[in-house]
């Protein structure tokens, strides 16, 4: 299995707030540091493993789609001139994100991380605890 691009593993960090928080690794799943070294990723491979305190879950692509599935009520990813889009719309299929990334991963993620940024902020400005 391919490591996951630099790209990728860099949202991941930045954004595992968005992205990893309460996520068990999974195998095919990969796991970096909070450092965040892209380079310094281990492929979770058993269903026991346990990511400590200094770990980062980065998912594999299966596990992103299922996650922005929860998000939203459809998405489409598109590759066009050696990029990937990922747009995502609410039920009324009004866009709730449109990304461009270097890889499918990548793209999924900023899609997910845009939603659930934004989703949070109108919780905070409308005053709806969260969860």
């Amino acid at each position: 299995m391919a490591k996951p691009s630099e790209a990728y593993v860099t949202i991941c960090v930045r954004y595992a707030r968005w992205l990893g928080k309460g996520l068990q690794p999974e195998p095919g799943d990969w796991l970096v540091n909070q450092e965040g070294h892209p380079h310094m990723v281990t492929l979770v491979e058993s269903p026991q493993r346990v990511a400590s305190e200094e770990e980062i879950v980065v998912p594999s692509l299966e596990r992103l789609l299922m996650e922005l599935a929860k998000e939203c009520a459809s998405f489409v990813i598109d590759y066009s001139g050696g990029e990937f889009a990922c747009v995502a719309f609410d039920e009324q299929g009004r866009s709730l994100a449109n990304v461009v990334a270097g890889d499918a991963n990548a793209a999924v993620a900023r899609a997910l991380v845009f939603i659930r940024a934004e989703r949070a902020a109108q919780e905070r400005a409308s005053g709806i605890p969260q969860s």
